[in-house]
């Protein structure tokens, strides 16, 4: 079959959200089930600098929509109050696309990657195949991640009406996208409660992990026995800090959890990995704080390899946190917070620790500096568990199941005298 991947981001080796390594790895599976693929993506710097790369498509489709790299301001409150919808020059930009009106009027499956893209659904089906199958990868609720804003966020009353007024908008835009497609993906059963609650109308909601196991295991050549002679503890968070909820968790951990733990290891490093870290991210980091932000690196595999803990701090956000797998694949023990761990596993023999207060979440580091043999028993399980969850194998089954052309429909018998 011909797939039409409507996406906000033009997937390549060594994205720096998790959102987009997903999307990469789908791609990679879609080809290998024998299907061909088209990426269809607004026209932006990125997507254009990542469409110049070996990119897992037959095609790249980029379509006009300036105000997403040039919002004016009216654009930037739109944006604000409704993440989960699409700005109107972006419309018209897919509407007027002759490439991308042919790569749609060619497909057999539709998808959708992102809340967002399926906010396009109108303009699509108007271009679409009559025939065309759709379906929605929700990469996370946006409608819990801007419910725990709201509930976590400061300010008085006008700020608060603002973030239940995005609340209200996002959760519209949330059911209209999972109501337009027959079937949406999500990668929990956690996520496929949320969205049923949130659009009971939705057709069908199905459960398929993500293939994160793909590449690990071969990657994989840590000191299982933990931490050994006297080298320093290393600590590792790894995120894409252009997300907020991300940036406030290493904030906190730095800020809250951090100086607990060089209390007790003065020479213990922590390891900030992953894209556009902000500034006060940046001003924590010296040799004096025992803090490291890495910036942008192709491969993360030399840091989970010499980490003796994986922290996990976020504390809002939505979705599987894929941060929270990979750790559990390159057998680092982890320490989490609860939203950290949803829709991943509540099983405690696979998590050396879950904390939400700065406190519990430090002593859980230190626990596992002290009892090293322990947590190195408790990160194996883990890998083992995640392995097969979380396998390529497990994830091609489960999406090649539902690309499968629908049974036809059998004559009603006739009715009897």
């Amino acid at each position: 079959m011909h797939i039409a991947s409507v996406t906000r981001s033009v997937p390549y080796d060594g994205i720096p959200h998790a959102g987009g390594d997903y999307v990469l790895r789908h791609a990679r599976a879609l080809r290998e089930l024998g299907h061909t693929l088209t990426f269809i993506a607004p026209d932006t710097d990125e997507n254009r600098r990542a469409a110049a790369r070996e990119v897992p498509a037959d095609a790249v489709v980029l379509y006009p929509a300036r105000s997403l790299s040039h919002p004016g301001p009216v654009e930037r409150l739109r944006r604000r109050l409704s993440p989960a919808r699409v700005g109107r020059d972006e419309r018209r930009g897919l509407a007027r696309s002759v490439a991308a009106r042919a790569a749609l009027a060619a497909a057999d499956v539709i998808e959708y990657q992102w809340t967002q893209a399926a906010d396009l659904g109108d303009v699509v089906a108007r271009l679409a195949a009559p025939h065309a199958r759709t379906m929605l990868v929700l990469h996370d609720v946006m409608t819990q991640q801007v419910t725990r804003q709201r509930d976590r966020g400061r300010g008085g009353m006008p700020a608060r009406a603002v973030r239940s007024l995005k609340i209200v908008l996002v959760s519209r835009a949330e059911r209209r996208a999972m109501s337009r497609v027959q079937t949406t993906i999500v990668f929990s059963e956690k996520d496929a409660e949320v969205a049923r609650t949130l659009a009971p109308a939705a057709v069908a909601v199905e459960v398929v992990r993500p293939p994160l196991a793909a590449g690990v295991a071969a990657a994989t050549t840590r000191d299982t026995d933990g931490r050994g002679g006297s080298r320093p503890l290393e600590v590792l968070y790894v995120g894409w800090f252009r997300r907020a909820d991300n940036a406030r968790a290493a904030l906190w951990l730095c800020r809250e959890v951090w100086p607990r733990v060089r209390s007790v290891h003065p020479d213990a490093r922590l390891t900030l990995a992953g894209a556009d870290p902000t500034a006060e991210m940046q001003a924590l980091a010296s040799s004096g704080s025992g803090i490291e932000v890495t910036g942008y690196q192709p491969s993360l595999d030399a840091f989970y390899a010499r980490a003796d803990v994986a922290a996990v701090p976020v504390r809002d956000g939505a979705g599987v946190k894929f941060k929270t797998v990979l750790a559990m694949l390159w057998q680092v023990p982890v320490v989490s917070t609860s939203v950290g761990l949803e829709g991943i596993t509540e099983d405690p023999a696979l998590v050396w620790g879950r904390a939400d207060a700065p406190d519990a979440f430090a002593d859980a580091v230190l626990a596992a500096a002290d009892h090293p043999e322990d947590a190195a028993r408790i990160a194996r399980a883990a890998r083992n568990w995640a392995s097969h969850e979380f396998s390529e194998e497990t994830f091609r089954r489960s999406l090649g199941r539902l690309l499968l052309p629908p049974p036809p429909l059998l004559p009603r018998p006739p009715e009897s005298p």
